[in-house]
């Protein structure tokens, strides 16, 4: 598990690289929103871990949530926040920040709520 975190890390770093036009203020409410959508995704798979999964397409062959789950949602989200580094590489206005990290801030909130809710489901 701490491979995959290390990897999520790696790739999220990318995001901190990118230099555009729009206000500072901007970039970093997104770089936030992509932070919080991590953490909230790393918390949703530590509560999820070695539990029933309800979705097929995470459960493993013996219907909980594994390594193969955790690496779908990983790619999953690593494939989000590459298509908004591409959004935002191409129309670096504040505008586009904006709607994304409220985007991203919408999402962490959700998957943060299903993290809270797994942690009270037994093993």
């Amino acid at each position: 598990m701490q491979k995959l975190l290390t990897i999520f890390a790696l790739a999220a770093s990318a995001v901190y690289a990118q230099d555009n036009a729009a206000p500072k203020s901007y970039i970093n409410f997104w770089r936030v929103s992509v932070t919080a959508l991590g953490a909230a995704n790393a918390m949703d798979i530590h509560s999820s871990w070695g539990k029933h999964e309800l979705n097929s397409t995470l459960a493993g062959a013996n219907g909980t949530f594994g390594a193969q789950g955790a690496l779908i949602k990983l790619g999953l989200q690593g494939s989000l926040i590459g298509i908004e580094y591409l959004i935002t590489r191409h129309h670096p206005s504040a505008k586009t920040y904006r709607a994304l990290g409220i985007v991203n801030f919408g999402a962490a909130t959700g998957i943060a709520g299903v993290a809270a809710h797994n942690y009270s489901i037994p093993r």
